[in-house]
């Protein structure tokens, strides 16, 4: 009898190798060298799932989603891969497909039940079509497997009272292919207050629309139905500031219309409620490093967004929700025409031409009662408390 022939692991150890010191480069943020040493491991150890998942992560982060999609999937066919099913669902929810996501998420949870992530992300789909308790049972799973506690709290004590509120509408809406109104949305999704602009009636806003803020009336009315809005519900300041440059004219405009002070960036030293003002969110960073600033000299912040670009919304997270919108498009501020040299305006000249077309265009609207008692009587549920000043979720 012939004695049992030795496995080899030479392949596999080597493939261990590399993946190890891919793992030590994306660490130190070098991606493209780790994603080298990933695609070397695989070619030594054709079914390293990991691999294959590390190169997919990789090249999401570099913007490469066809070869991300590639490798997820031959993660799924070495080794059927828990990781690769749920970056997949999450590459096919942000395409807009919740359907095929909600099959990987379930796949996901299938091969690990305990995957944190997966189960707020099948959550996240079974709200959107209505399910409530469903979705409810994965956030407590959720909660069990110790996800992140404040996270936890927004879902349960915002985010599901909300889609409560439309859950036939929303179960309705997924059967038909449909979609709810863009007022709709902004409440389900950030718990804000969607004002609107000229061209609507503050109640009816569409999924899309052609406003830019490129017209003075479209700035008086979105900012005189937020004035209306602070006088009802008692929303009181002890100052205004702005995210960025473009900014501070619309900042400066609320700050003489609320009768508090502007402060700039970086001049606020006490604990105090400030109302920061964004003309047109286009990406994160600049809002983030806005609020944080807020944060460390103590003070909370009602942000008041006048256009938040759809590319940008997905970026802000639940510690991070605006409380106001204006509307949900790509600004192009009409106040910030260039002087004779191509160098910008005085903020504060511009801030006062601010206020007189406000003055010359604003009139209270018929049906003000109506779009207060949207969110008075109606959906309630906001991101922050409707009769008080409000902080930002930090």
């Amino acid at each position: 009898m012939q004695p049992p022939v030795p496995e080899d692991f030479s392949s596999r150890s080597r493939a261990e190798e590399l993946y190890e010191r891919g793992v030590e480069l994306e660490d130190n943020g070098e991606l493209e060298a780790a994603l080298e040493h990933y695609e070397r491991a695989v070619a030594e150890d054709p079914a390293f799932g990991d691999a294959f998942v590390e190169m997919a992560y990789i090249q999401l982060r570099l913007g490469d989603e066809r070869r991300a999609v590639e490798n997820l999937r031959r993660a799924i066919r070495v080794s059927g891969h828990p990781l690769a099913y749920y970056n997949l669902g999450w590459v096919y929810e942000g395409r807009n497909r919740p359907e095929r996501a909600e099959v990987l998420y379930r796949k996901a949870l299938a091969a690990s039940p305990e995957m944190v992530d997966a189960h707020l992300g099948l959550a996240a789909i079974l709200l959107g079509r209505g399910a409530i308790d469903e979705a409810r049972g994965h956030i407590d799973r959720a909660a069990q497997l110790e996800a992140d506690a404040d996270y936890i709290r927004f879902l349960r004590e915002s985010a599901l009272p909300r889609y409560g509120e439309f859950a036939g509408e929303l179960a309705a809406a997924a059967a038909d292919g449909s979609y709810l109104g863009m007022k709709e949305r902004i409440y389900l999704d950030f718990g804000a207050v969607l004002l609107g602009s000229a061209g609507d009636d503050g109640l009816k806003l569409p999924p899309e629309t052609r406003r830019r803020f490129a017209r003075p009336a479209e700035l008086a009315v979105t900012v005189g139905r937020f004035l209306e809005f602070c006088r009802h519900f008692r929303w009181q300041f002890d100052a205004a500031a702005s995210v960025d440059a473009a900014s501070e004219p619309p900042a400066k405009l609320l700050a003489g219309l609320l009768g508090v002070p502007y402060w700039r960036p970086g001049e606020q030293t006490e604990k105090r409620r400030v109302l920061l003002v964004a003309a047109g969110l286009y990406e994160a960073r600049e809002y983030f490093a806005a609020l944080d600033a807020l944060e460390e000299a103590g003070c909370s912040a009602f942000v008041f967004v006048l256009a938040l670009s759809p590319d940008c919304s997905r970026e802000i997270d639940y510690r991070s929700l605006p409380q106001a919108v204006g509307l949900v498009t790509d600004a192009e501020p009409h106040w910030l025409p260039r002087g004779a040299e191509g160098a910008p305006e005085d903020p504060d000249r511009v801030a006062e031409r601010l206020a007189a077309e406000f003055q010359a265009r604003w009139r209270p609207e018929a049906n003000l009662a109506e779009q207060l008692a949207w969110y008075d009587r109606g959906h309630s549920h906001l991101n922050f408390p409707l009769r008080a000043s409000g902080s930002v979720r930090r």
